[in-house]
């Protein structure tokens, strides 16, 4: 049930287009925990049929390419599924009815839900353009906010002189960036590398310290690595013996 099945001696995927678990018609509640998954098609009657529930937590889920499904129903424009994600990192499209709960999770391409009304994301990565449930101190919606925000201070303050045409330009230049900035950075974003999915050394601290308890976003949520860094750098700083100095190298 890995992405693309199975690998090739230079880890690409064998059957990349492939989905990795086909639901139909089935009455019953999807649950993925600490799993490497690729694609998931749900073919389920949406007139006759309430949404089903999948939940997914502690896991990645891998669509092989940005253009693919991650999550979603073949020859309808979404899943009839509602949707809880939790500590997961997605790369591909995720096309659902509705996401009651996405919490200090990554979705590297497009999400996009059919009520909007339901639910909500909490803490998450979501390409802005997104159509989501609402948004609670998720990038890079925070990222252009404080510059925004900065922006306009510095105008109020007489620090910056700009007409309101200018501000208004300078403002959607400086969202740009921001969202290129805080874009998550991989060290790998293929199935069977062993830097697999692992956030790189200059991913923005935004989704590095992301989470709702300030540890990464994704997958690896749980191993608390911002934590653990900052814990080693302060003993280092104590105990290292004068005139030396002291750094953290990470291996992958």
């Amino acid at each position: 049930m890995v992405p693309g099945w199975s690998l090739v001696p230079d880890c690409e995927p064998r059957r990349p287009a492939e989905p990795s678990l086909e639901v139909f018609n089935v009455q019953a509640r999807l649950r993925i925990e600490h799993s490497i998954l690729g694609s998931i098609q749900i073919n389920q009657d949406q007139v006759r049929t309430d949404p089903m529930p999948v939940e997914i937590a502690d896991s990645i889920l891998d669509a092989t390419s940005e253009t693919g499904e991650a999550l979603g129903g073949p020859g309808h424009p979404v899943a009839h599924a509602v949707l809880t994600i939790l500590r997961t990192t997605v790369f591909g499209q995720v096309l659902v009815h509705a996401v009651e709960l996405a919490e200090d999770s990554i979705f590297t391409d497009c999400l996009c839900v059919a009520r909007r009304q339901l639910g909500c994301m909490r803490f998450c990565y979501v390409p802005a353009d997104c159509r989501t449930p609402r948004r609670f101190r998720c990038q890079p919606d925070l990222a252009e906010q404080v510059v925004e925000a900065e922006l306009r201070d510095a105008v109020e303050a007489g620090n910056l002189v700009l007409t309101q045409e200018e501000l208004a330009a300078e403002i959607s230049a400086a969202r740009e960036r921001e969202r290129m900035r805080v874009h998550p950075r991989f060290n790998s974003e293929r199935y069977g590398r062993p830097d697999y999915a692992q956030l790189a050394d200059l991913c923005a601290e935004e989704i590095k310290r992301g989470a709702h308890d300030e540890s990464e976003m994704g997958a690896f949520h749980d191993l608390y690595n911002p934590q653990r860094e900052a814990n080693l750098r302060a003993r280092l700083d104590e105990y290292a013996p004068a005139g030396m100095d002291a750094g953290v190298l990470f291996k992958n």
